[in-house]
């Protein structure tokens, strides 16, 4: 018997391909402001508030005057290249088109957080409603909804709050959010395809995305309405597939452009929280 026979044997590999774990979608884009715009920045209007007043017979009126702001996101470009050598793809008995291409758009769609989630982070209020030396518990989230409250942000389903997914854990242990006989079944929105849960009039979500401190542990959690972050688009995530000639092989290009900031900031807040 040949001792060396285990060198003719054959290997054979799943048609199946397997993505490395990542984000495969935005989660923040839908709780925005968002707009498709034909220029190098969007700029948003923002319209001061007016308080009513009384008028005694016969007295003229005290007309008011209105503040008016506005904020503007500059655009920018972001590319996904890759490479494939034509003769390569006889060799495969994988659908490596489709695999570039679902990376392609994944690395665009954190792109799109990340982006997000820098301006929010940059244009947030100045008051921290979080406590970077304690956890998250009940009163850390009854902070922001009472924040929210007073200073006239719309209860209208569109509050949202990102944590980190540790603060999440921490979350999960306080009977009022966790028991579903205070949330219950028709207040979880995404119950079969996204963690998160509508509570207090405020949805509430894990997210790796979220800044945290490795050294200290600090989470920079976001809460926000959606009407307070502007989110300008020039193009959508696309993918193109072109022949290079001079290389013999198949290049994919996916691209997209965005800009975004905010447009009020007493409807965002960070949230720190040891975690």
């Amino acid at each position: 018997m040949t001792s060396t026979i285990d060198v003719a044997f054959i290997e054979e590999y799943n048609a199946d391909v397997h993505m490395k774990y990542r984000q495969m979608g935005s989660r923040l884009q839908a709780m925005t402001r968002k707009g498709t715009i034909q220029a190098k920045s969007v700029t948003f209007q923002v319209f001061g508030a007016l308080v009513a007043q009384g008028k005694t017979r016969n007295a003229e009126h005290t007309f008011l005057d209105p503040e008016q702001t506005k904020v503007t996101a500059t655009m920018a470009d972001y590319y996904v290249p890759t490479l494939v050598d034509d003769l390569d793809l006889l060799k495969l008995n994988i659908d490596e088109k489709r695999a570039h291409a679902g990376a392609h758009v994944a690395a665009l769609a954190k792109k799109t957080d990340d982006v997000l989630k820098a301006a929010m982070e940059a244009g947030a209020n100045s008051t921290d409603l979080g406590d970077a030396s304690a956890i998250w518990d009940y009163d850390t989230a009854m902070d922001i909804v009472t924040t929210f409250t007073e200073n006239e942000v719309p209860d209208d389903g569109n509050r949202f709050c990102a944590l980190h997914p540790r603060a999440w854990k921490q979350f999960l242990k306080v009977p009022e959010f966790a028991n579903a006989d205070y949330v219950g079944q028709e207040q979880l929105p995404f119950s079969g395809s996204m963690t998160a849960k509508f509570w207090m009039g405020t949805l509430w979500m894990p997210m790796a995305n979220i800044t945290r401190n490795g050294t200290s542990g600090v989470s920079t959690n976001l809460a926000w309405h959606r009407s307070s972050v502007g989110h300008g688009v020039n193009k959508e995530i696309s993918t193109n597939w072109d022949y290079e000639n001079t290389r013999s092989a198949w290049s994919c290009v996916s691209s997209m452009s965005l800009g975004a900031c905010v447009v009020e900031d007493t409807g965002i807040y960070k949230v720190s929280t040891l975690s």
